[in-house]
This record gives structure tokens, C-alpha cells and sequence, in this order.
């Protein structure tokens, strides 16, 4: 084993905030919990300088360790001052060798122990730096890389093809409910610029929601059934809360941007999370879900509170549901079904997935399990 400090450093070179395009900038806020990687951020800050990143480089969030913010950079750009940038310091260490390193647990183990603060606690730059890594050559180290390599590019893929599947399920959405030009639309008359028959409805009167009952400290790492949060999934539970179809909608948020879930199984959800199922039986969840995901912006511009914004029932209350023809409702719930639950699947895969990389890890990394 040797120190951190004999293969990496931090990097401190900084770049010009106005040379930076928006989806290049990474804070703590668009770094996603449990290695999730990045997500897009709505604004860039308003520092001058930035610190700069290279493709390669691995980015750890230092606020709250535990969180397990990590995100191996594919591309060049910025971030803040809360995030760090590692990077190797020449070719005898392989820079994806050392993301799977600064993956481990025991990596945000080593972050927390010398943590400053309580409510916020940050790692401590000095001490970082020690934490012993394995002292593999560079030919092991790039085929352990390789090796987890494999188990991410198929998650990865799994993203690729859940994103494709919502995005054609908003835009059929979009085209039916929206542009309505839906089947068999040629034929239908319109009054008041809606299909005849058709009508809105307010939100209570066409879907129940219920919140949560756990606390998150409830959520253990091997529990059976899926526990989520404002932020997102989050670890599992022993004991659920709610078992069947239906849409979590994030009740808080620090930004307000509310998290959504379809969800068909047996789970428990935080108190601020509400679960939504229609009570109309011609509208399904799938077409509640895009409802919703069509309201976001709306929902986020009436969010209450100055440190987080939230949603209350009042709110939910003023969303008008577009209720079609029962063959048009119908129809439009068994395609969507079919794409939803085709995601379902494939995040269950990358579930697995990333349960056997995790487990792999520690081995490849301890010399149990040779390479």
C-alpha cells in the first residue's frame, strides 16, 4: 500500500467562468449522490475564475463525504471550489484505476474521519492525501480498470436506453395531448380548441396523493424493497410503505427541481415525497407521470421557502388534468405501460449490475480475488 499523495495531487489550475459552456460547469449540487456521476446545472456562478478539470481527471465532492459524490470527467471544464480534482501525476498510475480506488467506501470512510463541521462536515484537504491506496503496477491497475470498465459501460447503455424511452413517451405525449394529434384526430371536432368530449379537470379530482412515512435514517444499504427520497433512490428498506403502481413526486427541494418517479413495486418513501395514483380509471400512471413531468416548470415557479422550496397540496391542487376519449386514454396507457415498464427492467439490470461491481471492487482492489 502506498499514500494517495505518490500517485495523484490536487489539481489547482483555474479557467475563466465566462469561457465556460453551462454543462461543463460541476458543483456539489449537479454531482449525484452514491457515484452517480453529474447532472446538468441550471446557471453558472458567479466567481470569476473557476477551478479547472481535464478529461480524465476524477472529481469528489468534499462537502458531506458520506454522500459519495464522484464522477470520472469525460470532457474539460470548471467546477467550484467545494469539489475536488484529482489527478495522476504521471503514466505509472492509471487515471481509471484510481476513479475505482476513490469509489470505494473506504475512501469516504477515510473523508469523513478527518471531516471538519457537523452539519456540513467537508473532508480535510491535508489529511486527504494519506489515505494508503493498493501499489499495483500499471498493467494491473488497467486491467482491474478494465475489468469494472465492462460492469459500467452496461449501466451506461441501460441509462442511454431508459433516457430514450421516457424521451419517446413525452413525446408521444406532447402529441397526442399537446399538439393533439392524436389517432384518428382528423375526424374529430374541436370546440373551445379542445377535441368534443374532451375536458380539464383539476389534479384532486382525478389522483390521490399520499406522502411518505419513513425517515431516511430508516433506509439500510441491504435492505429488500427500494427507499426514495426528495433527491432520489436511495439504498432499501426492510419494510414498505406502499406496494403496487404509482408516481413519487419530490415534495422538497433546495433548487426546486423535484425529483419524479414511475414506480411498480413494494417500497417505502420519505415523508416529503408524495405518492400519486389516478382515481379517474381512464387515466393511467404512466399518463399522470408525463401530467406531471409537463408541470415541472410550473411546479418549481410555486414552490414555497428561501432555503428549500416546497410543494405543497395547495399547489398540486391548481394542475389541470386534460381527460380524453376512454378508447384515446386507453390506448395511450397500454404503450406507455409497455415503455415504462421496459424501464423498470432495465434500471432493476443496473441495479445488479452495480450491486456486482461493488462487491468486486473491495477484491480486486484487497488481492482476493486475482486478475
Amino acid at each position: 500500500m502506498i499514500e494517495l499523495k505518490k500517485v495523484a495531487h490536487y489539481v489547482s489550475d483555474k479557467i475563466e467562468t465566462s469561457a465556460l459552456d453551462i454543462k461543463d460547469y460541476v458543483s456539489t449540487d449537479n454531482m449525484l449522490p452514491y457515484r452517480g456521476g453529474v447532472n446538468g446545472c441550471e446557471c453558472l456562478p458567479q466567481d470569476a475564475k473557476v477551478t479547472k478539470y481535464s478529461s480524465g481527471d476524477i472529481l469528489v465532492s468534499n462537502i458531506r463525504p458520506y454522500f459519495k459524490k464522484i464522477w470520472f470527467a469525460d470532457r474539460s471544464g470548471g467546477c467550484s471550489n467545494d469539489v475536488i480534482v484529482f489527478r495522476t501525476n504521471d503514466e505509472k498510475a492509471d487515471a481509471k484505476f484510481l476513479y475505482y480506488v476513490l469509489s470505494q467506501e473506504s475512501f469516504f470512510d477515510f473523508m469523513m474521519s478527518g471531516a471538519n463541521g457537523t452539519k456540513m462536515p467537508r473532508g480535510n484537504k491535508k489529511l486527504i492525501l494519506d489515505f494508503k491506496i493498493p501499489n499495483y503496477d500499471i498493467k494491473n491497475q488497467k486491467c482491474i480498470a478494465s475489468i469494472l470498465s465492462a460492469y459500467d459501460e452496461l449501466i451506461e447503455n441501460n441509462k442511454k436506453q431508459i433516457k430514450l424511452l421516457e424521451e419517446a413517451a413525452q413525446r408521444l405525449y406532447k402529441e397526442w395531448f399537446v399538439d393533439l394529434r392524436f389517432p384518428g384526430y382528423e375526424d374529430v371536432e374541436i370546440v373551445d380548441g379542445l377535441p368534443s368530449g374532451w375536458n380539464y379537470s383539476d389534479f384532486s379530482e382525478e389522483v390521490k396523493y399520499i406522502t411518505g412515512k419513513l425517515d431516511s435514517n430508516a433506509a439500510v444499504e441491504n435492505g429488500r424493497y427500494s427507499f426514495y427520497t426528495c433527491a432520489k433512490e436511495k439504498y432499501k428498506t426492510n419494510t414498505f410503505c406502499f406496494e403496487g403502481e404509482c408516481v413519487l413526486l419530490g415534495g422538497n427541494n433546495a433548487t426546486g427541481d423535484f425529483s419524479l418517479f414511475y414506480a411498480n413495486e413494494k417500497l417505502d418513501v420519505y415523508q416529503r415525497t408524495y405518492i400519486v395514483t389516478p382515481k379517474n380509471s381512464l387515466l393511467s400512471c404512466p399518463y399522470i407521470y408525463l401530467v406531471l413531468k409537463n408541470y415541472l416548470t410550473q411546479l418549481k415557479n410555486a414552490s414555497n421557502g428561501s432555503t428549500t422550496k416546497f410543494l405543497t397540496k395547495g399547489i398540486l391542487d391548481k394542475i389541470k388534468v386534460l381527460i380524453p376519449y376512454s378508447n384515446v386514454a386507453s390506448q395511450f396507457g397500454e404503450i406507455t405501460k409497455n415503455m415504462f415498464n421496459e424501464i423498470i427492467e432495465l434500471k432493476a439490470q443496473n441495479e445488479k449490475l452495480q450491486e456486482a461491481r461493488d462487491r468486486l471492487l473491495p477484491k480486486l482492489m484487497s488481492g482476493e480475488v486475482e486478475v
